[in-house]
């Protein structure tokens, strides 16, 4: 008796191994998985900021931005038309191609988190911190922070 029950609890013992080890190569295989897609999404952002911002291509809001994307710098409204006009507004489509100095990027699921340092004609340096969320391979929210890179800083560290 006692070594059907050793027997049953060892039986028992090694398919809640076996459980585990299978449920550890799944977490693994998503992991991979959710990695290879925020590397995607990754990807896609840094290219689709390049060709609007760096190259100042206008089509590529098309490409890239959801029509209904969700804006939440407090002074730009809503959606792709918007972006578009307030873009043109400020005569970005005018000004010359540069690249777009990407100091970091960062992806983590649909999140992608891009520091910048860039350099408006006439204007201080900028640096700035985005955060695009991409679903089915198109922008569909932004948040942003931007600083002007001050003359006289108080320590020696760039902000970038």
């Amino acid at each position: 008796m006692k070594k059907a029950v050793l027997f049953g609890v060892m039986a028992l013992l090694s398919s809640v191994s076996l459980t585990f080890a299978d449920s550890a190569k799944l977490g693994e295989k998503q992991i991979a998985v959710n990695h290879a897609q925020a590397e995607k999404n990754k990807e896609l952002v840094l290219k689709a900021y390049q060709e609007l911002l760096g190259d100042h291509d206008i089509t590529a809001l098309d490409r890239y931005w959801s029509e209904d994307y969700i804006q939440h710098n407090p002074h730009q409204a809503d959606g792709r038309k918007d972006l578009k006009e307030a873009l043109t507004r400020i005569g970005i489509f005018s000004m010359p191609k540069n690249k777009i100095e990407v100091v970091r990027a960062i992806a983590e699921g649909d999140l992608v988190f891009m520091e910048t340092h860039q350099k408006p004609p006439g204007s201080p340096d900028l640096v700035l911190a985005d955060i695009f969320r991409v679903k089915d391979n198109m922008i569909v929210e932004h948040w942003d922070v931007i600083q002007s890179v001050p003359a006289d800083a108080t320590n020696p560290r760039p902000m970038y």
